[in-house]
């Protein structure tokens, strides 16, 4: 959970910082969503390469949009639960802000944890273009 607790700072402290400097929107919310986002992603991408292992596919577009939809509106919710809540977020903020001050390869963390949430995006655009099902 450390690893998850750093990712989650990352994201967090860098919409905390430009809240203090743009007139911008509640920056736990951002934070949350764009985790939330990331880990549904995650989540999805677990799900189409266990279905390409099985060789099986959704029977209707509607149905694979209903399960995606679903995904995110379940990370959706269990973020707001943890990390907004029950206050999570503000404990891995006080629990990191020290160190992240004191970091001077700050700027590079967050670059790695902004890619870390969108890989699973990467690698499903990637199933589409290099591998795409034809009449199955």
């Amino acid at each position: 959970m450390k690893h998850v607790d750093y990712l989650y700072f990352n994201i967090y402290n860098y919409f905390y910082r430009t809240s203090q400097y743009r007139q911008t929107s509640n920056p736990r919310i951002q934070a949350m969503y764009l985790f939330s986002l990331g880990s549904g992603g995650w989540l999805l991408l677990m799900e189409s390469i266990y279905l390409h292992i099985k060789q099986t596919r959704f029977e209707s577009p509607f149905q694979s949009s209903f399960f995606a939809g679903s995904i995110y509106l379940l990370t959706a919710l269990l973020s707001n639960y943890f990390f907004i809540i029950k206050d999570r977020d503000q404990k891995i903020f006080g629990k990191y802000i020290e160190l992240a001050d004191q970091n001077p390869r700050q700027k590079q963390h967050l670059i790695i944890s902004a890619g870390v949430l969108a890989m699973p995006y990467i690698v499903l655009a990637c199933f589409a273009l290099f591998m795409p099902r034809h009449g199955q």
